[in-house]
């Protein structure tokens, strides 16, 4: 039901969700003067909460006669976008403590978590102002 405002919010969380796995995430010059960059891909605990917290996003897209399991999962997907970021800090890290890293940066990549907490929030919202709809509605009848 793409209708609703938070159905367009629950899609553009799981295009950042697929996106970040597409996009570089960091970017190093090593020791030896070689270009590397960092993909979420590389890491499977990374990969594997990306791609659930996409599939999550998916599934709220589609509970939308369900409300509050949908109101859930939008703040459990906020909760997990919040540890997908903790987690790719702690990869980069480990990555720069690896490696002998001349000088590097974040890319692109490294935002659609952030992307992610804000449709996933921006689409809870829109749950709870429609459940909230509903209940003064039935409150009339």
């Amino acid at each position: 039901m793409i209708q609703r405002i938070q159905s367009l919010w629950f899609l553009l969380s799981a295009v950042s969700g697929f996106a970040m796995t597409q996009i570089p995430l960091f970017s190093a010059r090593l020791a030896n003067n070689a270009q590397r960059q960092l993909l979420a891909t590389e890491s499977l605990l990374l990969f594997a909460l990306v791609m659930a917290l996409t599939l999550l996003a998916l599934a709220c897209l589609f509970l939308f006669k369900k409300r509050s399991l949908q109101f859930k999962l939008a703040v459990f997907g906020v909760l997990g976008s919040i540890g997908a970021i903790a987690l790719e800090v702690y990869f980069i890290e480990q990555f720069k403590e690896a490696n002998a890293i001349i000088s590097g940066a974040y890319q692109w990549g490294g935002l659609f978590p952030i992307l992610m907490i804000l449709f996933f929030f921006m689409g809870a919202r829109g749950v709870y102002k429609d459940e909230k709809l509903v209940k003064s509605l039935d409150r009339l009848r």
